[in-house]
């Protein structure tokens, strides 16, 4: 078993789908100490932040402890979590006809070992429909999201072209961290 440090749904069921058990702790992480910078560094950054407050708050109290962090960078810009559906738009617009990268941290750490790995995926978008485009924004599915992207939903029917593994563009490097469990 291992516990899963994060707020996010669809970590939670990432793991799940592929059989991994976990106990999920959600605390709310200060990310306001990272600014903005590459995207290579940033969530790795960003993990390293939540790993610092987790183990501030518990201390040694639990073993096996996963983090996580996504972050789309598209156009030049880093795209964090939209704070509202104007930002969700402005996100989403960038990405629509345009080569989008999303690039995912993660920690395991435990007593016996720990791992350190930054992913990255990259996708080339069609342009999206506006009535689509609304619709998707009305739904509220972008919140929580880096991006606003929803690579499962909303997204997926615009991808021309892609590389990476989807479930690390959903927020988890779930093949590399199966390979050291």
């Amino acid at each position: 078993m291992i516990i899963l440090a994060s707020n996010s749904p669809t970590r939670a069921q990432i793991l799940t789908n592929f059989g991994i058990k976990f106990k999920q702790i959600c605390i709310d992480y200060d990310e306001s100490k990272i600014a903005p910078c590459d995207p290579q560094i940033y969530s790795t950054a960003i993990v390293e932040e939540k790993s610092k407050q987790f183990f501030a708050k518990f201390k040694d109290k639990f073993d096996r402890v996963l983090f996580a962090d996504s972050s789309v960078f598209c156009s030049g810009k880093l795209l964090g979590k939209a704070k509202d559906e104007n930002e969700a738009r402005f996100m989403l617009n960038l990405q629509s006809g345009a080569k989008t990268q999303v690039w995912t941290a993660m920690k395991f750490t435990s007593k016996a070992y720990n791992i350190n790995m930054l992913s990255l995926s990259s996708y080339e978008f069609a342009k999206f429909d506006e009535a689509d485009l609304e619709q998707y924004l009305q739904s509220n599915d972008w919140q929580g999201k880096a991006g606003a992207m929803s690579i499962e939903g909303f997204n997926k029917k615009y991808i021309l072209s892609s590389s990476g593994n989807t479930t690390t563009t959903m927020g988890l490097d779930i093949i590399n961290l199966k390979a050291f469990l």
